[in-house]
Parts: C-alpha cells; structure tokens; sequence
C-alpha cells in the first residue's frame, strides 16, 4: 500500500464519483519562505492538497502500521523458531545434526522444564514415527497419550504442552487491566487486594459469572453466617 499510492488515490477517487462525493481540491496560496545567509535552497513547500495528504497523513500511517506488525510478530517468529523441530514433518526432514543442535537451544531456553534427555528421545521419537501423515505438534502430543508412550517420550510430552500452553496474544493481559481501571475507581479507593482480585475474575470471566446461580450462592452464604440457630422442638 506504501508503494501504490497512486492507485489507491484512483480507485479512491472512482469511488467518490460513484458515490457523489465531491473530491474538489482547493490549492494554497504560496508561502514563500525567507532565505538566510548560509542557505543553500528555499524551503521545499507543499502546495498541493493531495501531495500534503500524502506526506502528513498517508506516509505516516503506514510506517507506522508496518513498524506495528513487524514488532508484533516477532514473538511469534522466536516461538516458531525454537519449536520448529517438534514440527512432525520438520522431525523427519531434518538431519540429526540439525536436530540436535535445535534440541541444545531449547534446552537452554527451557532449562528449567526440560532436561538434557530430550535430543535422545527427540531421535528415538524420529525413527520410532517413520513416515507420518501427523502435521502438527498438537496431533504429535495427542499420539503420545493416546498410544500411551508418555513414559517414554515424556520430554517432548512436555515440550508440547508448552507449546501449547503458550498464549497466542496479550489481549486476555490487556483486558484484564481494562477492567481493573472499571472496577477500582474513586469511589473504590479502599478495597482490599483479595476483594479487587476476585471481582476482577468475576468481571474477566463474564461468560462463566453468567452461568451462576447467584441466589443459590446468596443462600448458601447467609446460612453460613446465620447467627440464629434452629432449635428442634
């Protein structure tokens, strides 16, 4: 989009017209700026509408989008790098060098969930498998359980449900801190830390608070702090 601004402004500009919209360009008086002693040229102005549209708003815009998604997803790109060798297809194709090489660098990484023993189960897995028509590490880690190999293969069990286990995006963080700025507000200035963090699970959780029985809970809770006892007759 960054390079075909052009077309952009020409399918823009089809669509105004065939909606009715006026695209009339109004161009400014020139502004001449007042030249100094050491300069070399005048100040380059833009006169025209679209040309300031172009630099101030559109250039913008875009670097910025792009800057955005290039630093979005380079988490994503260092989380496929490092379990790239638990790709089923990757663990065959893979030579054994390159596979423990990989298998080095996760270790490394997650020294403190796996141990060394996981590049001789990682090779033992390989030529366990053969060919396999398994594309993902999800139907791998399944394969595991469901043949009930997990004792033997319990390194790449667990390496798996790392990868799975990995969140995909920060929006469940970020949401949390939008409902805290809903919940601890002025008026709820002196609300304990054990309080805000259940009502925040409540108001996170919606979907599940939903589901609730609330007068149950309200019941339930009332008799248990009843001061009043029943005495048989």
């Amino acid at each position: 989009m960054r390079n075909g601004y052009e077309e952009l402004v020409s399918s823009a500009t089809e669509l105004c017209s065939k909606w009715g919209i006026s695209i009339i360009q109004e161009n400014k008086r020139k502004k001449f700026a007042k030249r100094q002693y050491d300069s070399i040229d005048n100040d380059k102005r833009l006169y025209t509408i679209e040309e300031n549209f172009r630099v101030s708003v559109f250039l913008p815009l875009t670097d910025t989008a792009i800057f955005q998604l290039q630093e979005r997803f380079k988490g994503l790109e260092t989380v496929s790098r490092n379990f790239d060798f638990l790709q089923p297809l990757n663990l065959i194709k893979y030579s054994e060098e390159n596979i423990i090489k990989s298998c080095y660098d996760f270790i490394s990484f997650y020294s403190s969930d796996v141990s060394s023993d996981l590049t001789r189960q990682v090779l033992s897995l390989r030529d366990f498998l053969g060919k396999t028509e398994m594309k993902t590490i999800k139907e791998l880690s399944l394969y595991i359980i469901e043949n009930d190999i997990s004792s033997l293969f319990s390194e790449i069990l667990t390496a798996c449900i790392i990868f799975l286990s990995v969140p995909v995006t920060v929006a469940s963080a970020e949401r949390s801190f939008s409902k805290l700025e809903l919940i601890k507000n002025y008026l709820r200035n002196s609300i304990s830390q054990e309080r805000l963090t259940n009502i925040s699970i409540l108001n996170i959780e919606k979907a599940r608070t939903d589901e609730l029985n609330i007068d149950h809970i309200i019941d339930t809770f009332a008799n248990q702090k009843a001061r009043k006892k029943n005495f048989l007759k």
